[in-house]
């Protein structure tokens, strides 16, 4: 980073608030010096920094202090348009119109020989996202939801069938090319995940009756759940680091094998189930006794409707 870089990298920082000098050179891997004869000369271009001398003091900005529009460099426009580009690919997002703005605006701000230079670091390097056929007409909806803390009616379909509840959203996110939205269910008493796509109906409600915000979330993993414990083959390791939530709890048991360990809510044990089978014998439940049965028996539904045939 040269000096012009840190300069307006400094900027930025002190708009998240005070900041003494030792906490700045930290930040950047300067010296203290350094940065005083950085905060010097952006006091010479006239930026408005003051400084509180003492303990507690340290460099601030005016509270209505707003930055002038800063120029992109080539690899910030890079990361932009790589975002962008990898946002596009599902096939639902919120604010569609602004993001093919937002796109266009970031050919604009470099000059035509970085232009040219950023289409060819851009072709190469990609963020792949799976492809879902899956329309979405309440994503919009269910952000703003979560925005306002506005509690909502909702009909939702699940495997085991339609429902009717009461939602407070509290976060939408994107995971596997697939839409998800994190909402406390008044009927559930709980935190639930539910698929995007799966909404037949919203529409916004009053809050329930003698109901209390509280700080409940969703907790797949907790020490208080039951303790799993899956033996893996080395195979078994290398397909299940595959799977986003499990990586962290694999552990590693001499060069070939491994171990899954973990306490799990036992409402996700169906999920979890399809994983093992998905894996045949490079997985094998060690505990709980419930969740091999459970193994056991769907292979045994599985094996008994192939023999059928």
């Amino acid at each position: 980073m040269n000096r012009i870089e840190r300069l307006t990298a400094i900027l930025l920082f002190l708009q998240g608030g005070k900041r003494s000098a030792s906490e700045i050179a930290r930040h950047f891997e300067v010296s203290r010096r350094t940065i005083q004869r950085d905060i010097d000369a952006l006091c010479e271009m006239g930026i408005p920094i003051a400084a509180e001398l003492g303990i507690t003091g340290g460099y601030t900005l005016p509270p209505d202090y707003t930055l002038p529009p800063l120029a992109l460099t080539l690899h910030e426009a890079l990361l932009l348009r790589l975002a962008l580009s990898s946002l596009s690919q599902l096939s639902e997002t919120p604010f569609k119109r602004e993001r093919e703005s937002l796109l266009a605006k970031v050919q604009t701000l470099l000059p035509q020989r970085e232009r040219e230079t950023l289409d060819q670091l851009t072709q190469p390097l990609s963020l792949d996202i799976p492809t879902r056929p899956y329309a979405t007409p309440f994503l919009d909806h269910l952000l703003e939801s979560a925005r306002q803390t506005q509690w909502l009616q909702v009909t939702y379909r699940s495997e085991k069938g339609v429902s009717q509840q009461t939602l407070l959203p509290q976060r939408v996110r994107t995971e596997a090319g697939l839409w998800y939205c994190e909402a406390y269910s008044y009927e559930r008493e709980g935190v639930r995940v539910f698929r995007v796509d799966r909404f037949l109906d919203v529409k916004p409600a009053p809050p329930p009756p003698q109901w209390k915000p509280s700080s409940s979330s969703i907790m797949h993993i907790h020490p208080t759940y039951p303790e799993i414990c899956i033996h893996l083959t080395a195979r078994g390791v290398l397909r299940l680091e595959r799977e986003p939530h499990l990586t962290a709890h694999i552990r590693l048991v001499g060069e070939e094998e491994g171990r899954l360990q973990m306490h799990l809510r036992l409402e996700e044990y169906d999920w979890l189930v399809s994983v093992l089978l998905s894996l045949g014998s490079d997985a094998r439940v060690i505990a709980p006794e419930t969740l091999r049965a459970r193994v056991q028996r769907e292979a045994l539904e599985i094996a008994h409707s192939y023999g059928e045939l």
